[in-house]
């Protein structure tokens, strides 16, 4: 091979390994085709930054897989310096990316394993070189373009990746190309749609990193985007999971203080009441203790539900902790309203359960604050619930008492179990 290529002339990526013609060092070039095609790049190479002229994928995968050597390279070395670091011994230096060798996981190339590896993450990857043209695209980018990778290699990113502005339709800057400029991380604005080559769109998330080469030049830049409904759908399942008991599926103590603190603003603003019930089970330890951890979460998924039915849709039922719960009833007229939903519920509970083939019998403490004479805010108003709670108990249990009673609308009601 001649020490200094013609113009024109150069390495081809023809998936085998080949020399640099200045300095003789391997090189390692990755293509599915052998053809040469009139497209060609730039390319330095890493041993002498001598200037090569390299046709088809081989230059995506000269810098994956020189990067991934390198992370795996300082991964062995840091490991080893945690398992072997002693005082006593000589410090071995950390690797230089110039002095790694080309390695092998087994059988498989470095470069084989960049390609496998992104084609099998779940996010679509998409290299641009410096001029914004698309050197590299892996499977699920291909399939979100709807460009396949022989097709996308050498084109401008705006024609593989087109993007636009979904509210106002209007074309988008690429990305790669701000993060080239702009020679930073860019991510792509919220609402943005991706047009496929067939013409149908899809909302996208993603964002842009610039890459640099060895000497701190702009090789190009790596997009890495994902389908924005799955995100979306992620997004609200681990919203409902932060705002929900993952036993009874009912609301946690998180969100009845959200919607406790909005039910005060409009009961506040339509002059009304609401009133909140904090319902304790009676000796629930006992059972617990008595007939195992699975039979008391079963009966505590059967109490979440009988309370729920004794409510309106409006209302909450949610579990406050362990085997404690509270229900928030929005605009009541009075405080009758509040001793009538506590007496449905009591109700419930006077015949025994039948748990995972337990008979049960199980009383409840039920303590009761009304907005606004025993609280004008949420925390107020569960403390006031709260000690209501312990009152019931002390005056028997299997009953409710509300936290301040007025004589003429005062009720205690002690239900016995059949």
């Amino acid at each position: 091979m001649p020490s200094n290529p013609l113009p024109g002339k150069g390495i081809t990526a023809s998936g085998q390994r080949q020399v640099c013609p200045h300095c003789n060092n391997s090189l390692i070039l990755i293509d599915e085709e052998v053809a040469v095609t009139d497209s060609r790049q730039r390319e330095i190479c890493p041993h002498c930054n001598s200037s090569l002229t390299i046709t088809g994928e081989g230059k995506a995968f000269h810098h994956l897989a020189s990067g991934l050597r390198a992370a795996t390279s300082w991964v062995r070395w840091q490991r080893h310096k945690l398992l072997h670091d002693d005082s006593s011994h000589k410090k071995e230096e950390a690797p230089h990316s110039n002095d790694l060798a080309m390695g092998s996981f087994g059988d498989v190339s470095f470069e084989d394993m960049a390609k496998i590896t992104l084609d099998s993450i779940g996010d679509a990857v998409l290299v641009v070189d410096p001029t914004a043209k698309v050197i590299y695209i892996n499977k699920v980018a291909e399939t979100m373009t709807g460009w396949s990778r022989k097709e996308a290699l050498g084109r401008p990113v705006d024609e593989v990746f087109c993007i636009i502005n979904g509210t106002t339709r209007e074309p988008a800057i690429s990305p790669a190309q701000r993060a080239i400029s702009e020679e930073r991380t860019v991510e792509l604005a919220l609402g943005s749609v991706l047009i496929r080559r067939d013409g149908t769109d899809v909302a996208i998330e993603d964002s842009a990193a610039p890459i640099r080469n060895r000497k701190g030049g702009m090789a190009g830049a790596v997009i890495v985007f994902h389908d924005a409904r799955q995100s979306g759908s992620v997004i609200q399942e681990m919203s409902h999971r932060a705002q929900h008991d993952f036993l009874t599926g009912l609301p946690n103590r998180v969100l009845l203080i959200e919607r406790l603190t909005q039910a005060i603003g409009m009961a506040k603003r339509h002059h009304k009441q609401i009133a909140l019930l904090f319902l304790d089970l009676d000796d629930f330890k006992q059972i617990n203790d008595t007939q195992g951890h699975a039979v008391g979460d079963h009966l505590l998924q059967v109490v979440a539900a009988d309370m729920v039915s004794c409510v309106r849709g409006t209302d909450t039922v949610s579990r406050h902790s362990g085997d404690e719960f509270v229900i928030l009833l929005t605009e009541i007229e009075a405080r009758t309203d509040a001793a009538h939903i506590a007496e449905k519920v009591l109700a419930k509970f006077v015949a025994p359960h039948i748990i995972s083939g337990h008979k049960l019998q199980v009383t409840l403490s039920i303590g009761i604050s009304v907005y606004p004479e025993d609280g004008v805010d949420a925390d107020i108003m569960i403390r006031s619930a709260d000690k209501a709670m312990y009152s019931a108990k002390k005056a028997g249990r299997s009953t409710y008492q509300f936290c301040h009673p007025v004589h003429e609308q005062s009720h205690a009601t002690l239900l016995s179990p059949s």
